[in-house]
């Protein structure tokens, strides 16, 4: 059956009209959390944005399906499509930033949060070394009064952070320049630079389709998207190993200098990947004159690495010491054997074996520098071969910096692959792929409940702010995760409980007292079988057999026990929590 042109026209009118009404309603969704209102008696509501922008994006791209059937040859939208890529890949890499600050988490609560947050204040007032105000219990307590971010300094009396300066350092600009609340927008913002940065990278290596393609694929990968949420280094590093990218396939002898100060910029937020440096070292040099390019390249690289010795050698006593710790602690010849099948389960399960596409790069297209790029790819991978195994999806973040480039590789297989297809399929048979695997991405990250992190993440605000304004200022409170929060959003002094010998949490309950300190225990609901392993034999206070005093309740409970309401609850008192408000 031909349908008229007119007929055309109104369809495609039409299919238009619904595309940009649900998509709409999709970002209204995201930026309010749905609607729910009656008409005539019936009942309209959206409150899950990946519905109307699945509706809208299909309606769209049946419409342009529609008006290529009818166009002249030279108006089909395949010919335009490179034209609209810069400014489809800019909204989208706008969207991203949007989700990020309306999704994200503005609070520094576990370890990587608060001690980049708390970091960066150091850094913006000067002082990277901060007294320690348990001081005179390090000899009784150890280590175990610095908390999660932290730990003891070289100089007695004082406690250092342990992450690299890199992140805190764009931290602490952002807070100079807007306060407090700023230094929670630098991960968003580098979000949507990387998402750009992939699209310039997949333009300038294949075509302006294949960058459009990986931008979006980027922006809504689960591990991306959840870790643009995130005050972490993960997103950030990756955007500086894509910018450098970016500046190194550039024919520019300026750009060469720019790809090694990115190069700088990598280094400093995670120092532990500066063998990549080696990958860029080949794309600089494919231009000429090469002796030039890579001086140049050099020249901007090397500051990053001078400047961690620098801060190692200030903070531990080494320019080869690193805050984590010594390095037999953290790698391992062994630990390959859990690393290789969970990293590549966590590739394929959260971003479809889409990704593997990457791999036929060398045989279905046509991509300059495709060999760097799986090198960078299998170099970063042998960055984490042999470190600690973890046992959860979101430790993909340590290969982000590289999904861009396989996700690149990918859509340059797909494009070559659609081009074969007549003409009036090619953009339609596109944005069906940018619009499916986004709305799987989305629902994947629905299903892992990341969506709900704000509010999840809330408690470290409530909890601390809670206990700041309930409890004595002689409180310390033993916590694992919530060790650094409780300072920072209570001003209560803590020690990590998990950082106490086997035998001596009542030794420890027992120093603290003897200081003139009232100690408290929080526990977080997936702590207490920890907490029960480590101290249940050999130590009263291990048994947790008395109420807690207060409890949080929201997405699973937090319990804050009173050591000094254990023997009046076993004296006949009744102990009876009171609840911690959310306080949203």
């Amino acid at each position: 059956m031909t349908i008229g042109l007119p007929t055309a026209k109104k369809l495609q009118l039409a299919l238009l009209l619904l595309g940009i009404v649900a998509l709409a309603v999709a970002a209204w969704d995201v930026a309010t959390g749905g609607f729910y209102l009656t008409i005539a008696g019936v009942r309209v509501s959206s409150r899950e944005a990946y519905k109307p922008f699945r509706l809208g994006m299909l309606a769209l791209v049946a419409a342009i399906w529609l008006g290529d059937q009818v166009a002249e040859p030279r108006n089909r939208s395949w010919e335009r499509l490179p034209a609209w890529t810069p400014r489809i890949a800019a909204g989208i890499a706008l969207v991203s930033l949007l989700v990020a600050i309306r999704l994200g988490i503005f609070a520094a609560g576990g370890s990587d949060s608060y001690g980049y947050v708390t970091q960066a204040s150091l850094w913006a007032s000067g002082r990277l070394v901060t007294p320690n105000p348990l001081a005179a219990l390090e000899p009784a307590l150890g280590a175990a009064v610095a908390p999660m971010g932290y730990r003891l300094a070289t100089t007695p009396g004082a406690i250092v952070p342990i992450y690299p300066p890199g992140l805190p350092m764009a931290m602490a600009v952002a807070l100079k320049a807007g306060g407090a609340t700023a230094v929670y927008y630098v991960v968003p913002l580098l979000g949507a630079l990387a998402v750009w940065l992939t699209y310039l990278l997949g333009a300038r290596v294949d075509r302006p389709v294949t960058g459009m393609m990986a931008a979006i694929l980027v922006a809504f990968s689960p591990i991306f998207m959840f870790h643009t949420f995130q005050p972490m280094s993960d997103v950030p590093v990756t955007a500086w190993w894509l910018l450098a990218w970016v500046l190194a396939a550039s024919p520019s002898q300026l750009a060469a200098f720019g790809s090694g100060l990115a190069v700088s910029a990598a280094t400093l937020t995670r120092p532990n990947l500066v063998p990549l440096a080696v990958v860029l070292v080949a794309v600089v040099a494919a231009h000429a004159p090469r002796a030039r390019r890579m001086a140049l390249f050099a020249a901007g690289s090397i500051p990053g690495g001078l400047i961690v010795a620098a801060v190692n050698a200030r903070l531990y006593g080494s320019p080869l010491a690193a805050g984590y710790g010594p390095v037999e602690a953290l790698y391992s010849w062994h630990y390959w054997k859990a690393n290789v099948p969970a990293y590549g389960a966590w590739l394929i399960d959260l971003n479809t074996p889409y990704v593997l596409l990457a791999f036929l790069a060398p045989f279905a297209a046509r991509v300059r520098h495709w060999l760097a790029m799986l090198t960078f790819f299998a170099l970063l991978c042998a960055c984490y071969l042999w470190y600690t195994p973890f046992s959860t999806w979101p430790f993909l973040r340590f290969l982000l910096p590289a999904i861009p480039l396989l996700f690149i590789l990918s859509s340059a297989v797909v494009v070559r692959a659609v081009s074969l297809l007549p003409i009036t399929l090619r953009t339609a048979a596109v944005f069906t792929l940018c619009t499916l695997l986004p709305i799987w991405y989305v629902i994947k990250l629905d299903s892992l409940t990341m969506f709900a992190s704000q509010r999840s993440e809330h408690r470290y605000v409530a909890i601390g702010t809670y206990l700041g304004r309930t409890l004595p200022p002689n409180v310390v409170v033993l916590s694992m995760i919530q060790s650094g929060s409780i300072r920072l959003y209570g001003d209560r002094l803590t020690v990590r409980w998990d950082m106490l010998p086997a035998g001596k949490l009542d030794a420890a309950v027992a120093t603290l007292q003897a200081g003139g300190y009232h100690p408290y225990l929080l526990l977080e609901e997936w702590e207490v079988p920890m907490f029960r392993e480590l101290f249940s034999a050999g130590n009263q206070f291990g048994r947790l057999d008395w109420p807690p005093a207060f409890e949080y309740r929201d997405f699973g409970k937090v319990s804050i026990y009173d050591f000094e309401d254990r023997a009046r609850f076993f004296a006949g008192v009744n102990v009876a929590p009171r609840m911690v408000p959310l306080d949203r």
